[in-house]
């Protein structure tokens, strides 16, 4: 059992056309055994087997996103509305970009009915302000990549 799943997760990085040097160290593997790995799975597909899921392919492409540091977040439009992102999208933003994110994000979560709640530790169990708590460590996210920007520009 435990084999397919490492055959499924070379099959679907490949696809994403990440290298087998690059799977290999994600998955502690030679890079043959990753090549071997995603063939057999393509041959289960093609055998019927397997069926080729784009969602499957979706949720390796993140595992490996997070896998490798980067992080998941959550932001908010002018409009209030969530959605998400990652940090390395963000990091790629120039820096105008990254600080109209920043006032929007900051605006939101300091308006937010509920603001002075989301500042302090959640209680064990259901939080309810997690969107919000995420916003907020969007925030800080972004002002952190802009302080590096800011010391790394010369004076």
């Amino acid at each position: 059992m435990e084999e397919d799943y490492v055959e499924e997760a070379c099959f679907y990085l490949t696809e994403l056309k990440i290298s087998a040097e690059e799977i290999s160290k994600e998955f502690n593997l030679t890079t043959d055994q990753v090549q071997k790995a995603a063939a057999n799975y393509k041959s289960k597909i093609d055998s019927g087997s397997f069926t080729y899921d784009e969602e499957t392919k979706s949720f390796w492409a993140k595992n490996l996103r997070e896998s490798s540091g980067d992080e998941k977040i959550t932001l908010v439009d002018e409009k209030g509305r969530y959605y998400h992102g990652w940090k390395s999208e963000i990091e790629k933003m120039n820096t105008e970009q990254l600080v109209e994110l920043l006032v929007v994000n900051k605006q939101y979560s300091d308006r937010h009915p509920l603001s002075e709640f989301s500042k302090t530790q959640p209680t064990i169990g259901y939080d309810p302000l997690i969107p919000l708590r995420n916003i907020r460590r969007t925030v800080a996210i972004i002002g952190e990549i802009l302080e590096k920007r800011d010391s790394l520009e010369p004076a």
